[in-house]
């Protein structure tokens, strides 16, 4: 009989195939043995990581690496469930990982390893010893799991496919703005015929990548069957973006099936021209949608012609689809500009005493029109801090933030400051020497302005003038 210690001591001394007859043995004898299961299991965990190692140093094929974890890692399935969590159970996930774009039976493997099986640190990102922070396990898990269900959505057992999906809507619970989530899961919303969807989980990776052609080109893809003519500027500014042919070749048949439909043959003729170009500079077969368009006589019209137009800078066009679409799924905010500064091409927006935001006049062309005290709202992201968008507001006050305030002005002798003395409020409204300068004489015995609630240089709440309404 082999005991566990047996075991370890083989590992220790990398006598890995010895080890592995022993705990194959050790394991047949006391199966319920939990020592005798881990030392099993971190010996097939070091036989595996052998084999990865030497697939990402391309000294194994794919094939041998899709044996390897198959044989391995159904081995650990016989007993793995015992053990989790812990650390043994992580790592032979964290080698998964590692061979999941090879591993056809990656998706089945994640649903029986369960994603109630990570600790705690499994879900803190990792550090890189040259400073850069990882994606967590639990990250990088939801992305291969979200990745694969894409890779086989057509073949798989659609059980399979829902469940991959309900895990990336679990991590999306967790980190609600992560773009690679939001990418799967608007991929995996239009293969399930729900593009509306699609489209508001698509926009918070434009956001981020907005000079990605693969994001573009995924935007073209919903967007084909719903508006054909912004699939067009999608797909034109996705080759506009593209750095490499590869990334637009099978964009570029797309492209030019709906600028046929829609007429514009020469700009389509350009299209089927480049995707071939590719083809035949890499020996690539030409498919058949392309091969389609290459034998029709309006192509063969315009194949040899030298004088076809450029590719058209839609850049404009896309940037506007890309605020539409950003502007729906924004949370607005109503707040006050409470102080321009055109030196620094800056506005600030207050939304009450220490809340508010910096508007930069280059990200956010117009608000540097709004005069001080007027009513804004502007967008965010759900769960972030970061102003997105703004526009004006319908607003006439926002209670007790805002307000607009009649009354008499007194003046402080020798001091350049005023208040304005109302019987609305119980105290008076604070006037800055810059609003007591602007005021007419005839203003003094009645006006009004906008005031904002703020705090003076010792803490204490009160309203303060931003903008006469009548001066």
């Amino acid at each position: 009989m082999s005991d566990s210690r047996e075991v370890f001591q083989l590992r220790k001394e990398h006598r890995l195939d010895e080890a592995l007859t022993k705990a194959r043995a050790g394991f047949k004898d006391t199966p319920q043995d939990i020592w005798m299961q881990r030392a099993y299991g971190w010996v097939l965990y070091d036989l595996l990581k052998r084999e990865i190692d030497a697939f990402e140093n391309q000294k194994v094929s794919a094939v041998h690496l899709v044996d390897c974890l198959d044989n391995f890692l159904r081995e650990y399935a016989r007993f793995g469930k015992n053990i989790r969590p812990d650390l043994l159970h992580s790592q032979m996930l964290n080698l998964a990982l590692k061979g999941s774009r090879s591993w056809p039976r990656f998706l089945a493997f994640a649903r029986w390893w369960d994603s109630d099986s990570f600790r705690d640190e499994d879900r803190q990102p990792y550090q890189h010893p040259e400073g850069r922070e990882m994606p967590s396990l639990a990250l990088r898990y939801a992305y291969a799991v979200g990745r694969e269900a894409l890779g086989q959505a057509s073949s798989a057992d659609p059980g399979l496919i829902q469940w991959a999906e309900s895990r990336v809507d679990a991590a999306l619970e967790h980190t609600p703005n992560d773009q690679w989530l939001h990418y799967y899961k608007s991929q995996l919303l239009l293969h399930g015929g729900r593009a509306d969807q699609a489209l508001e989980h698509l926009f918070p990776v434009l956001r981020r990548q907005p000079r990605a052609a693969w994001a573009w080109s995924h935007l073209g893809h919903i967007q084909e069957p719903r508006d054909p003519a912004k699939a067009i500027i999608c797909y034109q500014h996705a080759a506009q973006l593209a750095h490499q042919p590869q990334e637009v070749a099978n964009t570029r048949i797309s492209l030019a099936k709906l600028l046929r439909a829609r007429g514009e043959n020469e700009q389509a003729a350009v299209q089927v021209r480049k995707a071939l170009e590719y083809r035949a500079n890499n020996d690539y077969k030409v498919p058949a949608a392309l091969a389609e368009l290459a034998n029709s006589q309006w192509y063969r019209d315009l194949a040899q012609r030298t004088d076809l137009p450029p590719e058209p800078d839609v850049a404009s066009q896309a940037r506007e689809i890309l605020a539409a679409g950003q502007r729906a799924a924004l949370e607005y905010r109503c707040g006050v500009v409470d102080h321009q500064n055109p030196d620094k091409e800056v506005s600030h927006v207050a939304f009450g005493l220490d809340d508010g935001v910096v508007l930069p006049y280059r990200r956010f062309p117009g608000i540097q029109n709004q005069l001080v005290g007027d009513l804004v709202e502007v967008g965010f992201i759900q769960n972030e801090h970061r102003a997105e968008d703004w526009r004006s507001s319908q607003a006439a006050i926002i209670p007790g933030l805002v307000d607009r305030i009649s009354g008499r002005i007194e003046r402080c002798d020798g001091r350049d400051f005023g208040f304005l003395s109302t019987s609305r409020h119980s105290e008076r409204v604070f006037v800055p020497p810059d609003l007591m300068a602007a005021l007419k004489p005839e203003q003094a015995s009645d006006t009004t302005c906008i005031a904002v609630m703020s705090k003076d240089k010792k803490g204490k709440r009160g309203w303060k003038v931003l903008r006469w309404i009548d001066a």
